[in-house]
């Protein structure tokens, strides 16, 4: 396609999606680099965020914004205008829009997706998903046969995913302490430091839990993740100085400080394991992020041929255990998000998985 009719095709697709006028004129000067402009805008605010009116003034021109999601979709919205032949651009918008927790603008985009390539296999992988998510059964049959009619094994793995993910989410939340023979390691999550890279409440709570975990285990590693800084320290080496200070044995602690975020967390911890060698893992983390977790490392592990079994051990961050128990659709659709890119599917093609 030469330069003029993508243009146009351009325009006209951004026109047909109801984006403003003055948005279709800064496109149309300089198609590479505006889309090199949005590709940027749209991941600085999936990152980190911004200022939306600025990004609204400056960057869309006319456009009302709501929140940093909703620049990330605005953002590959319109470069996938621009680019209408490019499918992980409109992965990205169908990314940002489960972000903001819109499921039935993610339906739209992924089927858009599979009418343009019949073969889209992430696409109908995450229709089977929103489906299960809605308990639409007969729809989310429907899409794995399609998964089945395209890669039958592949649909399986997928399908096995999505069983071991349900069976995660109907377990009971867990605050007993295991005590396990050799080889286990003890995996402490990390919570996101204050400012002055201080730690804050849900933090100290998993460590208190991983604490009490390691003096049961007394041959037991202790892992302490998370890789974001804060005043030029990272959660898990504040973590680890905690549990020295409490009488841990600094060999006993393994430091895992170079994800940001859950699933890259996970793949790095299945890493470590593999390197390490574990029969049994203990999982402290918080109630309301055990079964993201799990369901993610279980996975993450699977992938490294690791069968050593995850125990869940929770922080209580409700206010009773029978409200850490109930599993929203809210949740449902995070912990399906990881499931699937920890599974391979990124949440944006070539940029973030």
């Amino acid at each position: 396609m030469n330069l003029k009719k993508a243009i146009r095709v351009g325009l006209a697709a951004m026109m047909l999606a109801g984006i403003p006028f003055s948005s279709v004129l800064a496109a149309g000067q300089t198609d590479a680099a505006r889309i090199r402009e949005l590709v940027d805008t749209g991941m600085h605010y999936y990152w980190s965020g911004g200022d939306v009116k600025k990004a609204e003034a400056e960057v869309f021109k006319g456009i009302t914004l709501h929140g940093r999601y909703d620049v990330v979709e605005q953002a590959f919205a319109e470069a996938s205008a621009l680019s209408p032949e490019r499918l992980d651009f409109r992965y990205a918008v169908a990314s940002a829009r489960i972000l903001q927790k819109n499921i039935d603008g993610a339906i739209e985009t992924y089927t858009g997706i599979t009418r343009v390539d019949p073969n889209a296999f992430n696409a109908y992988a995450w229709l089977a998903a929103l489906a299960h998510i809605r308990n639409d059964d007969a729809a989310y049959h429907n899409y794995m046969d399609a998964l089945a009619g395209i890669n039958r094994e592949k649909a399986n793995a997928f399908r096995k995913r999505f069983d071991r993910a349900d069976t995660i989410m109907s377990m009971a939340p867990n605050q007993d302490v295991p005590a396990l023979a050799h080889h286990t390691t003890i995996v402490i999550l990390g919570y996101a430091l204050a400012e002055d890279g201080s730690m804050r409440p849900p933090l100290m709570q998993r460590l208190e839990m991983g604490l009490a975990a390691a003096k049961r285990n007394p041959d037991a590693y202790v892992m302490v993740t998370g890789g974001q800084p804060q005043a030029g320290v990272t959660e898990g080496d504040m973590m680890m100085r905690w549990l020295v200070d409490q009488g841990v044995a600094r060999g006993r602690i393994i430091l895992e400080d170079k994800s940001k975020d859950t699933v890259g967390n996970m793949l790095n911890i299945a890493n470590l394991l593999h390197r390490h060698t574990a029969d049994d893992v203990i999982l402290v983390t918080s109630a309301s992020h055990m079964r993201r977790a799990q369901t993610v490392l279980e996975d993450a592990l699977a992938q490294y041929d690791i069968d050593a079994p995850v125990h869940p051990l929770i922080a209580l961050d409700f206010d009773s255990m029978e409200e850490a128990a109930k599993v929203s659709d809210s949740e449902k659709l995070v912990v399906y998000r990881d499931l699937l890119r920890v599974a391979g599917i990124w949440a944006f093609p070539g940029l973030q998985q």
